[in-house]
């Protein structure tokens, strides 16, 4: 071979070797579009698979949260109605005032649970069913609110008819609670689960009232009578005169004795009286009666104590009254009441004999 054909040899190598690097940097931008697209399938494959998975795992906490949440304002609010059952049914050594006290922290309790349910975080297929369950809790306080003073009136009068009635409208009230909650709330959010196809979320049983023939007129007719027969729950009324005064000269008298007491502008007889019943005494009288041997009738005055209720003291001013001459004995007598249906009388009155003097 000639030097000539050897170079054109060299040649013809050389340019397709050209070739071949050209042919390569042409293709390498292709080549990484390839390879980025791939990984782009890859990223959208494994995506299209871990975000719904992740958006469902969000959607059932959110039911599980709700559920959670509406379960645990009903417990609470169970122990309340297995409370008042017990109370009812089973009352013990209860006073009145304990009953009343009891009653209170039960619709106090019940109106802190239904503003709570009001302001529950609630998911959107769950809010047509949530208004259920605001008003499963709106029926027991309103229940509880109209039981008080129905139970404590009943407590009051011998005829259980109309009494009767009115309690158990509001034990009615607290039955029916149970009943919005499973016919509307329970049905329509475990509908809610079974159509978004939420596992492991159970919608919660409720039962306020134990027994539902408590809210009958004859069953209560029965434990309004249990009630009234139970010693601790009698009635009791009675007041009692705990102190006498004379003012202005700040002087207390006590039954049986004498006492000079100095004429002034602002005389006056003030009484403190306390209600050791455990009843809520109305209008109840405190009268002053000063008899002196010149005057032909005695001077009668009497204030009414307009509400005084179990335990509590009220002060009476009894004034406008014209003492005796001077120097004279007079008989002085302040009574509290009687209320109606007291029977022990004994601390309600004091007598004692007053002289009126001039003021130094």
């Amino acid at each position: 071979m000639s030097f000539f054909e050897e170079d054109n040899s060299f040649t013809e190598l050389a340019d397709e070797e050209e070739r071949r690097k050209t042919r390569r940097t042409a293709s390498a931008p292709f080549v990484r579009f390839l390879i980025a697209l791939g990984l782009v399938i890859v990223v959208v494959a494994v995506g299209g698979l871990l975000i719904p998975n992740w958006f469902h795992s969000r959607k059932v906490e959110n039911y599980h949260t709700y559920i959670q949440t509406v379960s645990g304002l009903l417990t609470e609010s169970d122990a309340v109605g297995e409370e008042l059952f017990k109370l009812l049914t089973e009352p013990g050594e209860s006073t009145r005032k304990e009953l009343q006290t009891q009653l209170d922290a039960y619709m106090e309790k019940s109106k802190r649970l239904t503003e709570s349910a009001k302001e529950t975080v609630t998911p959107d297929d769950m809010l047509e069913a949530h208004q259920w369950f605001v008003a499963t809790m709106q029926l027991r306080s309103r229940g509880l609110e109209n039981l008080k003073p129905s139970l404590m009136s009943a407590l009051e009068v011998r005829d259980l008819d109309v009494s009767s009635e009115k309690v158990t409208r509001a034990m009615q009230l607290l039955v029916l609670s149970d009943v919005a909650y499973e016919e509307f709330f329970a049905t329509r959010a475990s509908s809610v689960l079974q159509e978004k196809e939420i596992s492991g979320v159970t919608v919660p049983g409720t039962r306020f009232i134990s027994d539902s023939t408590l809210a009958s007129q004859d069953r209560i007719k029965g434990v309004l009578n249990s009630l009234k027969t139970a010693e601790s729950l009698q009635s009791v009324h009675g007041v009692a005169l705990i102190k006498v005064q004379a003012f202005p000269a700040d002087m207390e008298i006590v039954e049986g004795e004498t006492y000079d007491i100095q004429l002034a502008e602002d005389l006056r007889i003030v009484a403190t009286v306390e209600n050791q019943g455990n009843m809520e005494e109305l209008d109840v009288p405190v009268t002053l009666t000063l008899d002196s041997p010149k005057s032909t009738q005695p001077q009668i005055i009497t204030v009414k104590i307009p509400s005084i209720k179990p335990k509590e003291q009220e002060q009476v001013t009894l004034s406008e009254f014209d003492p005796a001459d001077y120097g004279e004995t007079a008989l002085l007598k302040v009574e509290a009441g009687p209320v109606p249906e007291e029977k022990l009388t004994n601390n309600n009155a004091l007598e004692a004999h007053v002289i009126f003097v001039l003021g130094l």
